[in-house]
């Protein structure tokens, strides 16, 4: 997220304002937790598709993680349709995003997410 500066950003309890949930630069920490992508790092910013507590049902589980995973679709092809560079980013590695932010660990989870101020996805991404 850009100014007043870098951080993390959420929908307010309301569900259509946004708000600060911290402040800093997260990218690299989001490359070490997407297997090392090292490129993620400079994208201009990371939408994040979060699934459910670990200790979920099987059942619950899936349907989070494939509603993340429509969401981050959904979002992909709206960016590509207003000429925004975007790529879709997998491989999410014990990605505990409220542990990381002082929350119970376990209970928030990054399960996608996608780029957006990147090269073409079907540009070369290495540095």
């Amino acid at each position: 997220m850009g100014p007043p500066g870098p951080g993390l950003v959420d929908l307010a309890p309301d569900g259509t304002t946004l708000r600060r949930r911290a402040a800093g630069e997260a990218r690299p920490t989001l490359a070490a937790w997407a297997a090392g992508q090292t490129w993620i790092a400079g994208a201009g910013a990371v939408l994040l598709a979060r699934g459910c507590p670990e200790d979920a049902g099987a059942p619950h589980i899936r349907r989070a993680h494939l509603r993340a995973g429509f969401a981050v679709h959904l979002a992909h092809l709206t960016a590509r349709q207003h000429g925004l560079a975007a790529r879709p980013v997998g491989s999410w590695q014990r990605a505990d995003l409220g542990a990381a932010l002082g929350a119970a660990p376990g209970r928030d989870w990054i399960v996608h997410a996608l780029a957006l101020g990147t090269r073409h996805a079907d540009e070369e991404n290495t540095p």
